[in-house]
Formats: C-alpha cells, sequence, structure tokens
C-alpha cells in the first residue's frame, strides 16, 4: 500500500493532479515552474511540463534551501511557498518536516538568533524522520503534521532528552493540533492539516511563550491537485483558485 501510495504521487502531475505521460520525442520546452527552456520527458494532460532540474532535490533538501534564504517571520508564508514547489507532493511524510522547519525558522528569525539554524533544521530532518510516521494512512492514522509541532517545540526548548514539563508541552501543543484536525473531518489532507499545525503553534506560542507571530490567512492553492479534496466545506478552500 505504501508503495502504490507513492507510485501514485510520482506518476501524476504536480501542478494539476492528472496522469503523467512519456513523449514520444524530448524536446526542449518551457518549463512551468522555473519557466526555464529544458528538455522535458513528460507531459500530463493538461500539457503541463515540469523539467527534472526541479523535481532533482529531495524534499528536504529543499525545504532547509528555502527555510535559510527565508528572513521573515510569518509561517504560514513561508509553509506555502514551501508547499507551491513541484519537489512538495500533494500529500507525503515531507510535510511532518515542513511544520516544525518553518516554524523554527519564523522564531529564529524573530529573536534574530545567532545559532546556527542549519543545525537546528538537519536536527528536525532527522527527528521527523524518526517520530513521525512515514505513512500516516498506513501506519498509526494519527496526522503527522501535528507530531512535528512535537519535533518544533522540543527543538525551540534545545531538549534532546525527554524532561516533564517538555514531554507536557508537547503533549498539549499536539493535541491541539490533532483536535483542530479531527474536527475538520476526512478525508486527509496534508495541506490543510499542515495549515491547522501552524495555527495551533501561533496561538499556543503567544499563550504559553508570549511571542506573536503573523497569521497570514491561508487561502488554500492546492485544489486542482487535491482529487480528494473538501472544496467548500474546508476553511481554506478559494474559490478563485479554481475558477480556471
Amino acid at each position: 500500500m505504501i508503495e502504490l501510495n507513492q507510485h501514485s504521487e510520482r506518476t501524476t502531475c504536480i501542478l494539476c493532479g492528472e496522469e503523467l505521460h512519456k513523449v514520444e520525442k524530448m524536446e526542449d520546452r518551457i518549463c512551468d515552474f522555473c519557466g526555464q527552456v529544458k528538455a522535458v520527458p513528460v507531459v500530463c494532460d493538461n500539457s503541463h511540463c515540469i523539467c527534472s532540474d526541479c523535481m532533482e532535490k529531495t524534499p528536504e533538501e529543499f525545504v532547509i534551501d528555502r527555510c535559510l534564504k527565508y528572513k521573515g517571520i510569518s509561517p504560514i508564508e513561508l509553509a506555502v511557498e514551501i508547499m507551491n514547489s513541484p519537489v512538495i507532493r500533494m500529500h507525503g511524510a515531507e510535510h511532518h518536516m515542513i511544520v516544525p522547519a518553518v516554524l523554527t525558522t519564523c522564531l529564529h528569525n524573530y529573536h534574530k538568533s545567532e545559532e546556527s539554524l542549519n543545525a537546528k533544521l538537519n536536527a528536525i530532518e532527522r527527528r521527523a524522520k524518526e517520530e513521525t510516521p512515514r505513512v500516516c494512512s498506513f501506519d498509526i492514522n494519527t496526522c503527522g503534521a501535528a507530531i512535528g509541532l512535537g519535533v518544533f517545540l522540543s527543538t525551540y526548548l534545545n531538549r534532546e532528552l525527554v524532561d516533564e514539563d517538555e514531554w507536557s508541552l508537547s503533549n498539549q501543543i499536539t493535541a491541539g493540533a490533532l483536535k483542530k484536525i479531527a474536527e475538520a473531518g476526512a478525508p486527509r489532507c496534508c495541506k490543510r492539516d499542515t495549515y491547522l499545525s501552524i495555527q495551533t503553534a501561533i496561538e499556543y506560542l503567544k499563550e504559553h511563550f508570549a511571542i506573536e507571530l503573523p497569521y497570514a490567512e491561508a487561502k488554500c492553492t492546492f485544489s486542482l491537485r487535491n482529487r480528494t479534496c473538501k472544496h467548500e466545506e474546508c476553511q481554506f478552500y478559494n474559490l478563485s483558485n479554481s475558477l480556471v
């Protein structure tokens, strides 16, 4: 089942979700993501072309690269910027890293910290792989983006081992996100659950640490890629994105 899930992500267009097909003869075309003219081996039913270079980086490498370049303090803004890349699948375990990575980055910038952000992001990558599910629906049916909040908080507090207060705090922030996700209902949506997890973190940081990060309203740009989108039933649905 895991292999089937991953195969489905690889064989559909990351822009619109339609099936990909090999071209009979590779020709130079404009990449619909980077805008450069390159040889494209596949196109989708809607004629979208994504060059191989845009797909070469691993999601984890891409997330770290974008976080290191970001100088703002808006977690939603950074998360959307990252998720808009064709490197990030519609659904996938990379979202379990995106949540703690963007929050850590924004707090690093908020505090104007002199600590190594790169070192923290590498630690988050390792811990997200070790501590969150590989595929939520096949492992424990609990959202890995929400679990990523525990990774974020313990990283923010500079703790690797489980102290009593950190154990409680991590469970509180994770439980808050899981409650929002449960109330949103099925089917799964990694984008929605990422928004909800970040929303929970912003509220939690304000209440417990008096840290106010901006909450940019998330207007989802992924409806066309998500075959199980709830559309108007989702609080983040953006009708204008579907009027194409």
